[in-house]
């Protein structure tokens, strides 16, 4: 038996329980309360992969990143300017899309931290589009099926409330529970402060706000308010005809959210609820005096954003990140969760180039395509465009070598071309290098100097591979610069000099210094000028570190 990528098995699933459907909707979801981060990305990747996997297969195919923007704002993000701070007291409880943005340079805060995810889906090669809740609920057909659950609402207990005594909760929903969440028509609050005191008919309700003490009546036809999440949540997947949706692997417990809404499908709706992909989740890592991990935070600001991300490392990598996970079983397993660690932006795109080049392999070469139809699969979904032949690829840490001392991207692309690392490539190739190159010099401003330098430990695996005479090039080059003989202003005199005591007569055996330091240094027998390099005070003060705590190896 074919075994496929997740996205290809969930798609499958799909078919098999939603059968003759003219077409296969998707969603993913994602609350605009701070910057939307590569952990909410998950949902965007994985809903996008599914649909890739079901046109595939020959099925028309279409999906959303819903926007949860009339969920109400609890807390401002402690990067928001003071001053929207000071006063976000006064938005609270408010819908998103109804505070104005802390920034001024958007509609509303929904749109702030919406806006960087909807301009670069296309540069993700994501083709779901974006829905935004107030276009749900002002929907009629949502509407109407709203109405119908609040007419029958004891039967919507009965069910949450089974749903609950069996994951042991005995925290039970009320007798009198309605379904709806009004909007106060006074201070604007649509959370719990806006208390409903009953039924005036069955198209409003009549509450009091416990915030501003205001009373009044909400109707439900108008939508004035919103069902609470986990009537919300049931509600889109029946009202859109959901038939897919990746989810935190937090829903995977009893007595979830998600959980109830599959009950409410099946026992009110009769009709079953989306097929799932679980998933954990991704993680920040911290370093300093000690790594530390963290949870991603949109309010905290913890985490690289979507449109981030661009900045250092290629589209296809992140996809790659998220697509590469796998489960045997898509409703009892969940992807893996990733620490994600900045410092290692150079590895994940070199995870990706080797990944790409046993993709290559296998189609160039005809091997067993069907016991590599994984391979195949996770390769085909994370390129945003599948390239028509074998692309050749600049190792991220050789352009980050280069950026750190380079003086602009065509400074760079000159050194590269000395070093002949872009002898023949196609112009197509070229534009890739150029663009990791850019990506390489902003991850270097972020990480500094020492993350493309070898590290003490490093070093001393490098002095048990070279020659004597060369651990002595490299000793007397550190000497020179510690005690000051050697620096940016007299590179070209110092080096003659050391040359003859050296006994290097002819340019070739004067040129061996300088690939020495080079081949140490930076793993390549050329580099930038050596004045240049000497020119920054952090490259000084990294020598001057390993000389002290390399004497011994000399």
């Amino acid at each position: 038996m074919l075994y496929r990528h997740f996205a290809y098995r969930a798609a499958e699933e799909v078919i098999k329980k939603f059968p003759n459907k003219d077409v296969y909707i998707v969603e993913a979801g994602a609350t605009p309360s701070g910057k939307i981060h590569l952990g909410n990305f998950n949902d965007v990747i994985i809903s996008d992969a599914v649909l890739k996997a079901l046109k595939d297969l020959g099925y028309n195919s279409d999906g959303f990143l819903v926007i949860d923007s009339r969920d109400p704002f609890r807390q401002p993000p402690i990067f928001a300017p003071k001053e929207f701070i000071r006063e976000s007291e006064s938005y609270v409880g408010r819908p998103f899309i109804e505070i104005p943005d802390p920034w001024g340079c958007h509609e509303n805060y929904a749109e702030h931290f919406v806006d960087p995810v909807q301009k670069n889906m296309e540069k993700y090669g994501v083709e779901i589009g974006i829905k935004w809740a107030q276009e749900i609920h002002s929907n009629i057909v949502f509407i109407k099926l709203l109405l119908r659950l609040i007419d029958n609402r004891d039967k919507v207990i009965e069910i949450y409330n089974d749903v609950r005594r069996r994951a042991g909760h005995t925290n039970l929903y009320p007798r009198n529970w309605i379904p709806f969440r009004p909007q106060c028509s006074k201070c604007g609050r649509i959370d719990e402060s806006v208390e409903i005191i009953g039924l005036v008919d069955k198209y409003r309700v009549k509450y009091r706000c416990k915030s501003c003490g205001n009373m009044d009546i909400a109707n439900i036809e108008r939508m004035e308010g919103k069902p609470p999440w986990r009537i919300d949540w049931p509600l889109r997947w029946v009202a859109l005809n959901i038939a897919f949706e990746p989810l935190g692997k937090d829903h995977m417990a009893s007595g979830s959210g998600y959980e109830m809404g599959c009950n409410l499908l099946r026992k009110f709706f009769e009709r079953e609820p989306p097929v799932p992909v679980f998933y954990d989740f991704v993680y920040w890592v911290e370093r300093g005096d000690e790594k530390r991990v963290l949870k991603f935070s949109k309010r905290r600001g913890i985490g690289l954003g979507v449109d981030e991300w661009l900045k250092y490392a290629p589209p296809e990598v992140l996809r790659f990140y998220i697509l590469r996970r796998d489960v045997s079983d898509i409703y009892s397993e969940a992807l893996s969760h990733w620490d994600f660690d900045i410092t290692q932006i150079p590895q994940y795109v070199q995870s990706f180039d080797k990944f790409e080049e046993t993709y290559f392999n296998i189609v160039e070469k005809a091997i067993d395509q069907v016991k590599n139809q994984v391979i195949v699969d996770t390769y085909l979904l994370s390129v945003v465009r599948k390239p028509k032949k074998r692309i050749r690829r600049i190792s991220y840490w050789q352009l980050a070598r280069i950026a750190v001392w380079m003086i602009d991207i065509d400074d760079g692309m000159r050194m590269l071309r000395r070093q002949g690392k872009l002898k023949d490539l196609s112009e197509e190739e070229l534009i890739d290098v150029r663009n990791r190159l850019n990506m390489a010099l902003n991850w270097t401003k972020i990480v500094g100097l020492k993350a493309v330098l070898p590290s003490i430990d490093k070093l001393k695996e490098i002095f048990k591979q070279i020659s004597g005479e060369e651990k002595l090039i490299f000793k007397t080059f550190l000497e020179a610069v510690v005690s000051g003989k050697l620096s940016e202003n007299n590179v070209q005199e110092y080096m003659l000099k050391f040359a003859e005591t050296m006994g290097y007569k002819t340019r070739k055996e004067r040129l061996k210094i300088y690939q020495t330091i080079y081949k140490i240094l930076l793993g390549e027998e050329s580099g930038p000028p050596l004045r240049r390099m000497l020119s920054k005070r952090e490259f000084r003060k990294y020598l001057e570190a390993i000389y002290t705590k390399l004497t011994g190896s000399f």
